[in-house]
C-alpha cells in the first residue's frame, strides 16, 4: 500500500528533482507515515510509508545493505522463516526482526535475478545497481500489488500508481484503442500489459522488468505448478492440513493493531474472519477485530446482513453493515471526488469507496474472501478423467461411491457437455450479447468482431485437477482485481489482503482430489465445524436474491443513456443514438453491458477535466 515512483535515465543525467517531488505529493494519501525524496546520477526515487505489519518494513526507501543496490518498493512477503532459513544456510545471518525489504537484498545478494524465485507474498518493487547502472523490477505471481512503467524520453519512469506516471511530461495522454476496445466488449481489457494510455504498460504478475542501457526487456520468472496429486489415508488428514495452511495464511496477513473483514453472509469471507477470530484469541487481541458488510436493503429482501450479522456474533465480533438500497448507478462519484486512473464499469464504485472509507476510520487493513470459488469450487470431470487415463477406475469408483453414501447424489460433474454440444449441431449462440451499439469504423479498425470471439474461447487447460481454476489464477483476472482495491482506485489508505489466495494455499489446494473436497466446497465446510454457526457454515452458495442494478431501473426509474451530454470523444467508439435505442429495453446481461459506454464517458469527461487527451486512429500498439 505505501506508495513509490522512480526515474531511471540511459544518459547517466541528474532526474528532475521538482518532477519527484510532484510525485511524491501525489502519492501522500497511500503513505502518511513517512515521505522520502532520493536522487544520485542517472536515479531518482520518491517514496510514502505506510506502516501495517505484522512483518518488519522498513522505514525508509530505498533502502540498502551496501550502498550498492538499492531497494523501494511495497512489499509484504509470506513465508519470512523458510526465506531466512535459505539465506543463512548460504552464510548470510539475519535477524528474525529483520525487515522484507532487508531478506530481498540478502537473497538479491546471494542469487541475483534468480533470487525472486523464492518470493512469495504480496510485493511490487525495484532494486537499482548504482554500479552496473541496471535495474530490475519484479511484481508477485498474483499481481497483489500494481506495477506500471513507461520507456520515454530516454529514461524509464515507474510507479505502483499510475496517475503519478503520468505527472512526467513525457508520457502522452494518448489512448490505447486496443484497451478501449476490451473495455467496451467485457468491461475490462485481459492483456496483462495494456492500460488506458498507450505509453504506459504494466508489469504483469509473475514477471520481473530488467532495464539497461536505454533498453527494457520482460520476462515470466514465476509460474503457478502442476504436481501430482495428495493421497491422503483419512479425511481428517486433509481437513487438517487445510486449517493449518488457512490458517498461517491468515495470521501472515493479521496486523499487530485493528484489522477489519469486508464479510458477507457466504463460506468464504466469514471462514478467513472465524479463522482470524481463533487467531486472535490466542493472541490475546481479539478486541482489534471488526466486520463490514454492505446490505441492499429495502431495495429488495437482502440477507446477506443478516447471515454476516449471525456469523460476526458467533465469532465475537463487532460489525457495522453500510446500506446500499439507495446507492444510484454512478452515483456520488462527483460528491465523493472519485477520479479513476483508467474507466470502470462498476456502477457501485462509490459504494464500494465508502466502505473503505468507512473500514480507514479505524483499521489499515483489511481481509477478504476473494479466492473462494477458484479451486474450493471444483469440477469431478477432470478428476475422474485423470484417474481413468491412468487406469485406476477402483479409485474413481471409490471417490463416486463414497460421495453417493455422504450426500445422497452423484458428484456434479460440470463437464460443460451441454455446452460442446450446442456448438457442434451450430446452436451456439456466440454473439448473442456482441454490443449493437460499437461506432462502425473504431469496430472495423479494430476488427472486435473477431475479437469478441477470441474472447469467448474458453481457456486452455492446463491443469489436470483443477483447469478452470488454474487458468483463472494463471491469468489476468486477479491481478485487475487487485488494483480495483488498491488505493489507487479507492484513493483511501486501506491495504486489502486475501487469505484464500495465499500462494502456499493455492499450492495446497491444487492437489486436493475435487471429489468429494471441492465439490460444494466440503473442504472449507468440514474444517469451519466449530468455528461458525451451522446456519452459515452450511448455507449453499447463494447469489445476491436480486440485482441491484436491474431494480434500480425498475423501481426508481434509473435509466443506462448516453443523452446529449455525451463526451465528444466517446462517439469515435460508440453510436450513441444506437446505444440509447437499444439500452433502455435492455435487461439482465444485455443491461450490465449497455454500462461500458456510460462507465467510458464518465472517465473521459473526468480525465479531460484536468487535460486534453490524445485520440488517434491509429493509436495503440
Amino acid at each position: 500500500m505505501s506508495g513509490f515512483a522512480g526515474i531511471v535515465r540511459s544518459d547517466g543525467g541528474m532526474p528532475d528533482v521538482r518532477l519527484l517531488e510532484r510525485m511524491a505529493e501525489s502519492l501522500a494519501f497511500r503513505g502518511p507515515d513517512a515521505t522520502q525524496v532520493w536522487t544520485r546520477p542517472g536515479t531518482g526515487f520518491c517514496f510514502t510509508l505506510l506502516r501495517t505489519g505484522p512483518s518488519p518494513q522498513s522505514a525508509e526507501q530505498p533502502c540498502s545493505l551496501d550502498g550498492r543496490v538499492w531497494l523501494l518498493g511495497d512489499v509484504r512477503l509470506d513465508g519470512r522463516e523458510e526465506l531466512r532459513k535459505r539465506i543463512e544456510q548460504h552464510g548470510e545471518m539475519t535477524s528474525a526482526d529483520a525487515a522484507n525489504e532487508e531478506l530481498i537484498l540478502r537473497a538479491w545478494r546471494l542469487c541475483g535475478e534468480k533470487s525472486f524465485e523464492s518470493l512469495i507474498g504480496d510485493f511490487s518493487f525495484a532494486l537499482w545497481d548504482s554500479e552496473a547502472k541496471q535495474l530490475w523490477c519484479a511484481r508477485s505471481l498474483l499481481g497483489a500489488r500494481p506495477f506500471f512503467y513507461a520507456d520515454a524520453g530516454g529514461q524509464l519512469i515507474f510507479s505502483n500508481t499510475l496517475n503519478t506516471l503520468r505527472l512526467a511530461p513525457e508520457v502522452s495522454a494518448k489512448l490505447d484503442l486496443h484497451f478501449v476496445g476490451d473495455f467496451l466488449l467485457q468491461s475490462w481489457c485481459p492483456d496483462p500489459e495494456r492500460t488506458a494510455f498507450c505509453d504506459v504498460r504494466r508489469l504483469p504478475a509473475g514477471h520481473v522488468l530488467h532495464y539497461a542501457n536505454g533498453e527494457s526487456r520482460v520476462r515470466r520468472y514465476a509460474y503457478l505448478p502442476v504436481e501430482e496429486p495428495l493421497r491422503f489415508k483419512r479425511r481428517e488428514e486433509y481437513i487438517e492440513a487445510f486449517r493449518s495452511h488457512l490458517q498461517e495464511a491468515v495470521k501472515d496477513r493479521l496486523p499487530n493493531g485493528p484489522a477489519a473483514f469486508f464479510m458477507s453472509g457466504g463460506l468464504d469471507s466469514t471462514s478467513v474472519a472465524a479463522t482470524a477470530g481463533k487467531v486472535q484469541a490466542e493472541r490475546g487481541l481479539r478486541d482489534s477485530l471488526r466486520a463490514y458488510t454492505v446490505d441492499y436493503s429495502p431495495l429488495f429482501d437482502d440477507e446477506e446482513g443478516k447471515f454476516a450479522s449471525i456469523a460476526a456474533q458467533h465469532i465475537g465480533i463487532p460489525i457495522e453493515i453500510l446500506s446500499g438500497g439507495s446507492c444510484e448507478p454512478f452515483g456520488r462519484w462527483d460528491e465523493l471526488g472519485l477520479k479513476t486512473p483508467e474507466p470502470c464499469a462498476e456502477p457501485f464504485f462509490a459504494l464500494h469507496v465508502e466502505h473503505y472509507r468507512q473500514v480507514a476510520t479505524r483499521a489499515r487493513v483489511v481481509l477478504s474472501g476473494d479466492g473462494g470459488d477458484d479451486i474450493l469450487t471444483g469440477r469431478a470431470w477432470p478428476h475422474l478423467v485423470l484417474l481413468l487415463q491412468r487406469g485406476r477406475l477402483d479409485m474413481a469408483a471409490r471417490a463416486v461411491g463414497a460421495y453417493v453414501l455422504r450426500h445422497g447424489r452423484v458428484p456434479p460433474l460440470r463437464a460443460g457437455l451441454r455446452t460442446r454440444l450446442q456448438r457442434w449441431m451450430g446452436r451456439a449462440k456466440e454473439t448473442a450479447e456482441y454490443p449493437p451499439w460499437l461506432e462502425p469504423s473504431f469496430e472495423k479498425d479494430l476488427d472486435l468482431r473477431e475479437r469478441w470471439l477470441a474472447l469467448q474461447k474458453p481457456a486452455k487447460e492446463e491443469h489436470p485437477l483443477h483447469p478452470v481454476g488454474f487458468a483463472s489464477l494463471s491469468g489476468a483476472y486477479w491481478p485487475s482485481v487487485f488494483e480495483n482495491e488498491d488505493a489507487g482506485w479507492t484513493g483511501v489508505a486501506v491495504e486489502a489482503r486475501a487469505p484464500l489466495l495465499d500462494q502456499r494455499l493455492i499450492r495446497f489446494l491444487l492437489r486436493v482430489p475435487p471429489v468429494p473436497w471441492c465439490m460444494n466446497k466440503e473442504l472449507l465446510r468440514d474444517s469451519m465445524q466449530g468455528l461458525l454457526p451451522e446456519e452459515v457454515r452450511l448455507r449453499r452458495k447463494t447469489p445476491l436474491l436480486g440485482d441491484p442494478l436491474l431494480l434500480q431501473a425498475e423501481k426508481n426509474g434509473w435509466k443506462s443513456v448516453l443523452g446529449e451530454g455525451a463526451c465528444e470523444r466517446l462517439r469515435n467508439f460508440v453510436n450513441c443514438v444506437m446505444h440509447c435505442a437499444t439500452s433502455s429495453p435492455a435487461r439482465g446481461s444485455a443491461l450490465w453491458a449497455s454500462l461500458r459506454p456510460v462507465a467510458l464517458d464518465c472517465w473521459l469527461k473526468s480525465v479531460e477535466n484536468n487535460e486534453r487527451i490524445q485520440y488517434s486512429r491509429t493509436g495503440g500498439n
